[in-house]
């Protein structure tokens, strides 16, 4: 597993070796039942504390995405891409009605933001097809 950490970046480390491990599972790099470094080791490899991927591999746990055997070790679990892909979502959502109460507090009905919404669809799915 190669995990790559900006430390310039705004996002703290352990929530890019969240990030990271949410995509290696989603992109199939990362498969059911594939083991994962120790805290110990992968700490040892970025050169940050064992605490900080300690809470990383928290987050992961209590999300669903992997599970710790004890010495065994730490494994992706058998349904990690179906609870990454509900989390993203669940996250989508949260953003979209942030976004929606604010355009309600401005002003705009609901026809549109819809309107708005769709129009911004449209745009994003035409500039994926230009050559």
């Amino acid at each position: 597993m190669d995990i790559a950490i900006d430390t310039n970046a705004p996002e703290p480390v352990y929530e890019q070796i969240v990030r990271q491990v949410h995509e290696g599972v989603k992109s199939g790099n990362l498969k059911p039942g594939t083991p994962l470094p120790t805290v110990r080791q992968l700490a040892a490899d970025l050169t940050f504390n064992r605490n900080t991927v300690a809470r990383a591999y928290k987050m992961l746990e209590d999300q669903g995405v992997i599970v710790t055997a004890g010495r065994k070790g730490t494994f992706v679990r058998q349904h990690a891409a179906e609870e990454v892909a509900e989390l993203k979502a669940g996250h989508a959502l949260r953003v979209m009605r942030q976004m929606i109460e604010t355009l309600i507090a401005r002003g705009l009905s609901l026809e549109e933001i819809s309107g708005a919404f769709n129009n911004a669809l449209g745009l994003e799915a035409s500039k994926g097809q230009r050559p």
